[in-house]
């Protein structure tokens, strides 16, 4: 019996081609239904990536919560919101922020004995110290564009109180000396928290400024700049004043400097209102002003690039998640140490 073999034809070939592959028809479908599951899934994707970084931010301020306490315990009081008076000539001692005085407290001791505390803030050892970037001092959110400026910067402030011009400085943390029409604030005992631990704030974050060399000219960030607001506000009740400085719009003010002072949370290391603490007669992710010029008159909000919330350490080293919707009498009182409601209308 013979057996043949048949061989394929040219023809039979292309239909045989033709059903092996796709058809563009095809192609365009399978890559529009990636497009669309990758739609589905990028939200989903930021959503967690931003929930890790939201974390990493409350951890850094449970570490400044905790690092406050054990400075509490080994020298009886807190720190001061600055070691020193600024400074009016080059061999004053400097005027270190909250944040160098705990550095020993969260294992960044070697960083904290290169900083010399009787040289001036910005001799040429504490220029080299403060070139240094604690990592802890930076919420991972707001890090999203680096900034190229040669010192390092902190997004976590110091609680100054509700508004120097209001009742001093009613905070946790102040000036040494008189400033902003107010007495001095020296380091305070835990016990003058009258208020309470658990219920007056340590520690915020807030936004840092765009340094001048990377923001764009002219275009403020209403988070991150601060605006000129003009004369003080002529209410003498906290509610007026609170009214004041929020019915105003950053969109038609200036930024102070001709538009080049950005400079919010930097230094990490000068303990000023304008650098490294903030005040709470305004809700959290309201608009910085400079009222009058004076910066030790700066109402300086809590702030933060997480959606509609920012993170607070408080007295007793817990760590609360504040909505901006928050009841602003309630985040007033959260300020104060000793001021029974904050009620001051």
């Amino acid at each position: 019996m013979s057996c043949s073999l048949r061989t394929p034809t040219r023809a039979s070939q292309r239909r045989d081609n033709r059903r092996r592959g796709f058809t563009l028809v095809e192609l365009l479908v399978v890559i529009a239904i990636i497009g669309v599951l990758v739609a589905l899934l990028l939200p989903a994707v930021q959503a967690a990536r931003e929930a890790a970084r939201r974390r990493s931010c409350t951890n850094n301020l449970k570490q400044l919560g905790l690092a406050m306490l054990n400075y509490e315990s080994a020298k009886k009081l807190l720190p001061a919101g600055q070691t020193s008076r600024i400074a009016s000539g080059p061999t004053d001692p400097a005027y270190l922020s909250v944040q160098v005085q705990l550095l020993p407290y969260f294992e960044q001791e070697a960083l904290r004995r290169q900083i010399r505390e009787k040289e001036n803030q910005y001799s040429d050892a504490n220029l080299l110290a403060q070139a240094n970037q604690p990592p802890t001092y930076l919420c991972p959110t707001d890090n999203s564009s680096a900034r190229s400026m040669p010192l390092g910067w902190t997004n976590y402030f110091a609680n100054s109180g509700t508004w120097v011009r209001w009742k001093g400085w009613d905070g946790v943390f102040g000036p040494v000396v008189g400033e902003g029409n107010a007495d001095a604030l020296p380091a305070i005992s835990l016990a003058q928290v009258a208020d309470g631990t658990s219920n007056t704030a340590a520690f915020s974050e807030a936004v840092a400024g765009l340094a001048p060399d990377i923001a764009s000219p002219g275009a403020g960030d209403p988070l991150g700049d601060c605006y000129e607001f003009g004369g003080l506000p002529s209410s003498r009740t906290l509610a007026g004043l609170r009214s004041a400085f929020l019915a105003k719009s950053s969109s038609t003010a200036s930024i102070p400097w001709s538009g080049e002072w950005r400079y919010r949370g930097y230094p990490w290391g000068e303990g000023t209102m304008w650098r490294s603490w903030y005040n709470h007669i305004v809700p959290p992710n309201s608009t910085c002003w400079l009222p009058a010029g004076d910066f030790w008159e700066l109402i300086a909000p809590a702030s933060s690039r997480h959606t509609g919330v920012v993170n607070v350490a408080m007295c007793d080293g817990s760590v609360q998640t504040v909505a901006d919707g928050i009841d602003v009498e309630v985040w007033t009182s959260q300020g104060t140490r000793d001021s029974g409601d904050g009620n001051g209308s």
